[in-house]
């Protein structure tokens, strides 16, 4: 079988019809049409049926097909390679990290870094640290820093980096800043923005604020892949959000956000290097883990 045509057969499905996949492929209509017909020969069987609704796949032809989109994706991953080579990026090194590091750390933490490593090439991929570790496990990254998630972990080594505790963030405005006599119930009936919906951190940050005891609170905004939203609504003074105290000290002033005074245990968000166990990366694995330690302490 040609992957190309695997690659074919893909888009055709994707597009929902071969006349779709064409333009987008840049092939006409005939070829393609001749490339999936040698396909199914070789495969023996159909790979799809064709309506007035576009095309169906069969299920030989989605199994056919997944292949194709694996094809497709290592071959742009390969492109995207020798883009970042011809503009300089000789030695790469390919770096995970969450939305919140993203914002709050890393941009200091990468400058530091590359101060003694102007040979090297950084490409920093920020998404959700569940999906962050599944690209380390496919090799796509070598580094990824982030809390730990619930994921299977074969093959890769998890480092604590810097401890850090979950608090409750808002702006000097809200009305609850100004007070220093909270309690529990002060937390019931406000406004949250949950940041990580989806990060898959074991609990999420509505089933935190319940295992604290908060009972009665409304959730109007929930960020994925996110946290600059977060940062900027809290800003207007209308909602607390739950957050890692440690890393929100970094940019808090800069926000006009203050952590509430409140004796109150919302759990740990540690920070922790995901590598391969097998990483060749050991001395920038060291050397970034000074760079993160130094800017902490700052």
């Amino acid at each position: 079988m040609e992957p190309k045509h695997l690659m074919q057969l893909a888009a055709i499905l994707d597009s929902g019809s071969i006349n779709a996949a064409a333009v987008q492929l840049n092939v006409t209509q005939p070829t393609l049409t001749r490339n999936i017909q040698t396909l199914e020969m070789q495969a023996g069987g159909s790979l799809f049926t064709r309506s007035r609704h576009g095309v169906k796949q069969t299920s030989l032809g989605a199994t056919l097909a997944r292949e194709g989109r694996l094809i497709a994706k290592a071959v742009w991953t390969a492109q995207q390679a020798a883009i970042r080579h011809n503009l300089g990026m000789k030695q790469e090194w390919r770096i995970g990290v969450g939305p919140l590091i993203s914002n709050v750390l890393m941009h200091s933490v990468s400058a530091r870094f590359l101060q003694n490593h102007p040979e090297l090439s950084m490409l920093i991929r920020v998404d959700t640290p569940y999906r962050l570790i599944e690209q380390m496990q496919n090799e796509e990254l070598d580094l990824v820093i982030s809390p730990k998630v619930i994921s299977a972990t074969t093959g890769l080594t998890s480092e604590r980096v810097f401890e850090d505790q979950l608090a409750v963030f808002a702006s000097s405005l809200h009305p609850l800043a100004a007070r220093m006599d909270l309690t529990l119930e002060d937390l019931n009936h406000q406004s949250w923005i949950n940041v990580g919906t989806y990060a898959r951190f074991g609990e999420s940050p509505a089933e935190r604020l319940q295992r604290a005891g908060v009972t009665h609170f409304s959730t109007p905004v929930a960020l994925a892949g996110d946290a600059i939203v977060c940062l900027q609504l809290l800003k207007r003074g209308e909602h607390l959000s739950l957050l890692p105290r440690r890393l929100m000290r970094l940019v808090q002033d800069d926000y006009g956000l203050v952590e509430l005074p409140l004796a109150l245990d919302f759990g740990r968000r540690d920070i922790y290097f995901w590598y391969r166990t097998d990483n060749q990366h050991s001395v920038l694995i060291q050397q970034m883990r000074e760079a993160v330690g130094i800017e902490l302490s700052l």
